[in-house]
This record gives structure tokens, sequence and C-alpha cells, in this order.
């Protein structure tokens, strides 16, 4: 399943590239914003070092199956026994370990900056309560409530203006995902949640799960 995934998530990619077909605004193939394309380059990050392993595995296997393939000639014969070699058994301790070491000490690099970007002065907040059926947005330094609908400004990279949301939850479990502008992020009864958007464009679609 994840070998068909992967497959599947390349021709999106190919698609689209080829086609000159802009994605959804509901993609996370189409980052719009600081949050969003630090999560893309990680993610591509990751499946380069995830596709190289399955290149590798692969080649290896296809090669140990046609090297030691049975034949007709060593029929009746032992095939030659191996005991163990210290230099493979260290390589796939060792290579795994850098391999996670590696994903890990970039996961926590892009987490640190997502999650303690500093807030600037004239940065927008927003409250965004999760009801049962709808969502709620509260502007606390303009005086404003809206109904499902997410109005924030566009920052320009030379003057970032970023919008910094509170999330909070008045019945049970939510997520909140604008998948073109960062990660998703829940939202949680009794606990208060932060995330920050900037956007470099217009958004005209957004998701956002209610479970």
């Amino acid at each position: 399943m994840r070998v068909l995934a992967l497959l599947f998530c390349l021709k999106v990619v190919a698609i689209a590239a080829t086609t000159g077909v802009p994605l959804s605004s509901t993609n996370i193939f189409a980052p719009a914003s600081t949050p969003a394309k630090t999560i893309f380059g990680l993610s591509m990050f990751v499946l380069a070092i995830t596709a190289l392993i399955f290149v590798v595995v692969c080649g290896l296997l296809v090669y140990s199956v046609v090297k030691f393939r049975g034949r007709t000639i060593d029929a009746g014969r032992e095939p030659a026994q191996v005991y163990g070699s210290t230099q493979i058994e260290l390589a796939w301790t060792i290579i795994p370990v850098l391999i996670v070491a590696v994903l890990f000490l970039a996961t926590a690099r892009i987490i640190h900056a997502i999650q303690d970007a500093p807030k600037p002065a004239d940065a927008l907040d927003v409250t965004v309560i999760g009801h049962q059926f709808w969502w709620e947005f509260r502007y606390p330094k303009l005086g404003i409530v809206t109904a499902n609908e997410l109005h924030i400004p566009a920052s320009d990279p030379a003057h970032p203006t970023p919008t910094f949301l509170k999330l909070l939850s008045a019945d049970t479990d939510h997520s909140f995902w604008v998948p073109e502008l960062g990660g998703k992020t829940d939202l949680i009864p009794n606990r208060v949640n932060e995330m920050w958007l900037d956007p470099n464009s217009t958004c005209q679609d957004a998701a956002a799960g209610l479970r």
C-alpha cells in the first residue's frame, strides 16, 4: 500500500507539471505560505530518502532472486552455508540508525521553526472555535465574528503580515486544516492550540474537518 501511495503521489505531481493544470488550493502539492512550503520541502526530502531506500532494497531483492535462484544442475546439492558477516551486520545496523537520526533532526528543525516563530506586533489575531457542525472565527482586535469563513490578509514577503490562530473546541475533538497554508492541528476541549499562516497569494478554498 505504501508503494502504491508513493506512485500515486508521484503521478499527481507529474501530471500537474506536464499538463500545466493548476493544482487545487486544497492540495498539499500547492503550498502558498511559509509553514506549508516548509512542510512541503520536508515531505519531499523524506520522500526522496524513502524512494532511495525502496530502490536499493528492491534492487538487492531482484539481484538475490536472480543470482541465487534454483538451477537444474544444483539439484541434490547443498547450497553454500553462510554463518554471518560482521561487516554486513554492522552496515544494516548503522545505516538505518543514521537515516533515522537524519530524519529526526530534519523534522525537529522544521517543527521548531514553525512552532517557535516570533510573533510580530502587527500580526492579526484570530480565535478559531470548533463547534459540532460549524466553525466560529473571532477577530478580537477588530470586534468581528464570522461563521464558516476565515478571512485573513495576504502576506507580502517584503513586509510579512502573518495571522496567528488560537484554536479552541466548544464540544468535542475537531481538526483544522488548510492544506495550501499549513499543517493539520487538532482542536481539543479544555486545551488551547496555536498555529500561524502567512498566505502569499489569494486563496479561494479552504478545507477543515469536523470529527
